[in-house]
């Protein structure tokens, strides 16, 4: 299906939901509808709300496809859709919604003033970013710096031990590679910034020196060092995530969830004896990292309001976000829980090398892509960034080049 025709289909049935659904009460509800993903140990959680509550959550699930969700969910917030009144939101959907004021700010919240203090750091940096509170975290992830230490010892510790360990241990014939980036199915964008945070890259105009200098770090992986292999234009995480379970990753960076996948694959050589997970190699600027997460989005366009605060103040509890955690093997987003034993034995990556707490310190959300209102346009344009690089179909210089014209097209 064509994505007008899609588009098209989908404003069909969104009108079609909006004229079937039942007259209710602005205020004062008894039930409110979410979406979000399909996951059968939330949905024993929800379930609890109307009980302990006294509201009810009628609850759909996103499509499969993301390309779908976000087609879905720009439309909604495009029209002012009402049907839904919270939404399950990641960074970009997030920033989507919060950046063009289709998502309520829930600074005043009990959702959030009764869990700010405990919250990390990084989301009160993004909060600052965005100008407001535009999602309830239950999850906060990192892009963490992992590496097979049968292959190599020890992390490096810069840019350049990256380059000179990964060549040390590369063999190509053999389908060993040194470094293997996250470059394909649209999380290249992630591996770029990492790389201009690193750098101290002016993220605004991208036009300085260490723009440029991030880009041919990333570009010599493939075309001089010859640590990361041309297929990494086309791997995505679950891809990495197989080769380095495979032994055929010496160093390697995936979502930190991607650790069980790792571990759990049929004749795995990475066990939690072997595998290392370290801040990142230090750039000309930083060692920072990413973070990334899911939160609650309450829709500017609900009628139900004040019933869907009630639940998400319930919903952001220390009791329910532990059981979430532990639902969904997801790091919380509140510091209080990082010692928790319970999580801690479901969630080996909060203690694997100097800790989680070190690991997020410092980690930047995936600004500015959402903290702009163009966020579907500016996660284009960096994962494109990234494509051009690692497939070495335009070098630095010119890949900078287009990136400023874009950008400035993009934002004006």
């Amino acid at each position: 299906m064509s994505r007008r025709s899609f588009m098209k289909s989908t404003a069909l049935a969104g009108a079609a939901v909006t004229l079937s659904a039942p007259y209710v009460r602005a205020q004062g509800a008894s039930e409110i509808n979410m979406i979000g993903w399909n996951a059968p140990a939330l949905m024993d959680i929800f379930a609890r709300a109307e009980k302990e509550v006294g509201v009810k959550i009628n609850y759909d699930v996103l499509p499969a496809a993301w390309s779908d969700v976000m087609a879905k969910i720009t439309l909604w917030g495009q029209t002012g859709y009402d049907g839904i009144d919270v939404l399950f939101a990641d960074d970009l959907i997030g920033g989507l919604w919060g950046m063009n004021g289709w998502a309520e700010d829930l600074s005043g919240t009990d959702a959030w003033t009764k869990n700010s203090g405990d919250i990390v750091e990084n989301i009160t940096v993004l909060n600052n970013a965005v100008g407001g509170v535009y999602r309830i975290f239950f999850t906060m992830g990192l892009e963490p710096f992992f590496y097979n230490k049968s292959l190599v010892p020890n992390a490096p510790k810069t840019w350049d031990e990256l380059v000179s360990v990964g060549q040390s241990v590369t063999k190509a014939d053999d389908g060993i590679w040194g470094w293997r980036p996250l470059g394909g199915q649209g999380h290249a964008f992630n591996t770029v910034l990492l790389m201009l945070n690193q750098a101290g890259a002016d993220l605004k105009t991208l036009q300085d020196p260490a723009t440029l200098q991030a880009l041919q770090f990333m570009y010599d992986w493939v075309q001089t060092s010859k640590i990361t292999p041309p297929s990494a234009i086309s791997e995505d995480n679950p891809a990495v995530e197989a080769l380095a379970a495979a032994g055929k990753a010496a160093m390697w960076w995936t979502y930190d969830g991607g650790l069980a996948n790792i571990l759990r694959a049929d004749q795995t050589k990475v066990t939690l004896e072997n595998i290392g997970m370290s801040r990142w190699p230090k750039g000309p600027a930083s060692d920072i990292g990413l973070v990334h997460g899911w939160g609650w989005l309450l829709s500017k366009f609900s009628q139900k309001k004040d019933a869907s605060k009630e639940v998400l103040a319930w919903l952001s509890s220390p009791a329910i976000i532990k059981q979430v955690s532990l639902a969904q093997s997801a790091a919380p987003p509140y510091r209080s829980m990082f010692t928790d034993p319970d999580i801690v034995a479901k969630l080996p990556q909060l203690t694997i090398g100097s800790g989680w707490e070190d690991q997020i310190r410092g980690a930047r959300f995936r600004e500015p892509i959402v903290s702009s209102p163009q966020v579907t346009q500016l996660w284009n344009m960096f994962d494109k960034i990234g494509s051009y690089i690692l497939s070495g179909e335009k070098d630095p210089a010119a890949t900078q080049a287009w990136a400023i014209e874009e950008y400035q097209a993009i934002r004006g």
